[in-house]
């Protein structure tokens, strides 16, 4: 069984449930997105984007992770805080949780969803943004959500596996 790294202690990723670690990481999204660094980037990679616009606002949000922060799969699971993402790079959680937090810096909704069998405490791990920027990371219903896979070359609002049977 695999170890999985939490910051400040250490359990086995069998030990938690699916939902547990999607709270888990959902936490690590709230703690990432008041980081000075996280927003600050943010801000930097919508310089000439229009404050409405926010289809290309978050398409290149998803750019800069899916294309300028390296993926690679970890021998033992770990949690990666975005700060550490953005500089070591992460495995699909810590995609999910550096792109979540870009966006909800700025205030824009986010999922973070698990595929595959929900009781299944592995698997992979993926989001969905939302906009127009909300004070409710579960957005409204006036939200419009998509797809932000960034672990192989979806396009914006593609679902990982429409994205793989495309690329294959």
């Amino acid at each position: 069984m695999s170890d999985v790294a939490v910051p400040g202690s250490a359990v086995n990723v069998y030990e938690m449930t699916a939902r547990e670690k999607t709270d888990y990481l959902i936490r690590l999204v709230f703690e990432g997105a008041i980081e000075t660094l996280v927003r600050r980037i943010a801000v930097d990679l919508l310089v000439g984007v229009p404050r409405d616009d926010h289809a290309t606002r978050l398409e290149r949000l998803h750019r800069f992770v899916r294309d300028a922060v390296p993926y690679h799969r970890e021998s033992v699971e770990m949690f990666h805080r975005p700060t550490q993402t953005l500089t070591e790079g992460g495995d699909c959680d810590d995609h999910v949780i550096l792109l979540c937090s870009l966006a909800w810096s700025l205030r824009y909704p986010f999922h973070v969803e698990k595929t595959g069998d929900p009781d299944d405490p592995g698997g992979h791990y993926t989001c969905a943004l939302g906009y127009p920027p909300h004070d409710n990371p579960d957005g409204d219903d006036r939200t419009s959500w998509a797809w932000y896979e960034t672990t192989v070359d979806a396009l914006p609002g593609e679902w990982v596996f429409d994205a793989l049977d495309r690329i294959e």
